[in-house]
């Protein structure tokens, strides 16, 4: 079985892509130049996935209708919902074997594990020339980020990151709108989850004295330190552990921080200073507030985001709502010169304006600018540029790494405890060496 080493991933992501080599069509020549290994229109995707049960699932279920070759889940069991329905796919426990064994089988690979194994997976599968969808966050690091875009670019492949939300209506017409001036100026955004749902902010769990016939733990641990299994753990609760997890903002923030960064451009120099409840060196908070301040950026003024979980949420007074109207579990609320927007939904379905009197006067729309994803579907969106469609929006290169990046810097402000100024383009947190450890990880052999 081959091993898992920092520099064998490296000799892996520089290998020569082993892709098809296939007809171009006149309706591809746009994506032609930037893209490798696009297959014919009219042909299925052939398809790899690693995890299959709850997103994982989600995912397989989405891309059903091409052609599932592959199917890897740790724990027989918990993933036995894919393994059945779809009995024609060769089935795995390791990922590792299932790309080597398969390698000339597979077009595109979708990474649905926890999320300390993101970054190996879709790492793997760019190294051998295969189009990748990636569950959020992206990556469990910062380094990570940065290292998957370079290998991603490298690979000229299809990417997308499984941040359903940017592919739908709600968020176009949230940066159409921000962009046209319709609530003027933005300085402010609140942004809050009714995440944790599974426990943080609690110690290490004891060992369970056995572990369950169809799980292989040591691959469930993967790159993560060594440690012995509880159920408390694993199949469901790790989103809670630094090990595995990134807790509630890696969970969520993906999806709620999409639209204000996109519509925003929040990039670049930015300084987070967050307060958090209940953390440690090995549980995620149960609760944290976490603000990130960035300077003016181009014509945009100097903003300041919110981010709230566990209980946390802004003052309810800013969204304007009518008399009654509570804030909802999950939402975004977006400040301007010239009025309020309120997004009352993770994946900003549904935006309006508030009051709700503003909302029944904005009769005349801004125009549509921004290109439609049909139906919606992220998962879609990723199949149709595998096969010469335009690029997806949230590929690694141009959006979902410098996201994922802007939401991991939350939780380096947390575990460090003190406010962070990051520079960008050095990659580090000024005058905070300390803060380096949390940027990076080492990585086991298993």
């Amino acid at each position: 079985m081959p091993q898992f080493t920092r520099r064998s991933f490296l000799r892996t992501a520089s290998l020569a892509t082993l892709g098809l080599t296939v007809g171009r069509s006149a309706s591809r020549a746009a994506e032609e130049s930037r893209y490798k290994n696009l297959v014919p229109a009219d042909r299925k995707l052939r398809l790899a996935c690693i995890g299959i049960n709850g997103r994982g699932y989600a995912d397989l279920s989405a891309c059903a209708g091409e052609d599932i070759v592959g199917v890897c889940d740790v724990d027989f069991a918990w993933g036995q919902r894919g393994f059945h329905e779809f009995p024609l796919a060769a089935r795995y426990r390791d990922y590792r074997q299932m790309l080597t064994e398969m390698a000339d089988q597979i077009d595109g690979v979708v990474v649905a594990t926890p999320d300390h194994t993101h970054y190996p997976a879709a790492l793997m599968a760019l190294g051998l020339g295969k189009h990748v969808y990636c569950e959020k966050p992206l990556t469990h690091t910062i380094a990570e980020a940065r290292s998957l875009k370079a290998a991603a670019a490298k690979a000229g492949v299809v990417t997308q990151m499984g941040n359903q939300g940017h592919a739908n209506e709600g968020t176009r017409q949230v940066k159409e709108w921000i962009e046209a001036g319709v609530i003027g100026a933005v300085r402010e955004v609140h942004a809050w989850t009714n995440r944790p749902v599974w426990p943080q902010g609690i110690p290490l769990p004891k060992p369970a004295p056995t572990v369950p016939d169809t799980m292989d733990w040591n691959l469930w641990l993967g790159v993560a330190p060594e440690r012995e299994y509880s159920p408390e753990l694993a199949p469901f609760n790790w989103r809670g552990w630094w090990d595995y997890g990134c807790g509630a903002l890696g969970d969520m923030a993906c999806h709620l921080l999409d639209a204000p960064f996109w519509a925003l451009n929040l990039r670049g120099p930015v300084r987070v200073t967050a307060r958090s409840e209940g953390g440690s060196a090995v549980s995620c908070p149960s609760s944290s507030v976490i603000t990130y301040e960035f300077p003016a950026r181009g014509s945009l003024p100097p903003l300041k985001l919110t981010w709230y979980d566990g209980g946390k949420k802004p003052p309810a007074k800013l969204a304007e709502l009518p008399p009654g109207e509570a804030l909802p579990k999950g939402g975004v609320i977006y400040c301007g010169d010239q009025g309020t927007m309120f997004s009352p939904t993770d994946y900003s379905e549904h935006p309006r304006l508030t009051p709700e009197s503003r909302m029944k006067e904005f009769v005349k729309r801004p125009p549509q600018t921004i290109p439609r994803v049909p139906g919606g579907s992220p998962h879609l969106e990723w199949i149709a540029a595998c096969k010469g469609g335009p690029a997806p929006g949230s590929n690694f290169v141009d959006h979902s790494v410098a996201l994922t990046e802007l939401v991991l810097l939350g939780n380096v402000a947390i575990r460090l405890g003190r406010p962070i100024d990051w520079d960008p383009v050095q990659g580090v947190c000024v005058n905070e060496p300390e803060a380096d450890r949390f940027l990076s990880k080492n990585y086991r052999l298993f």
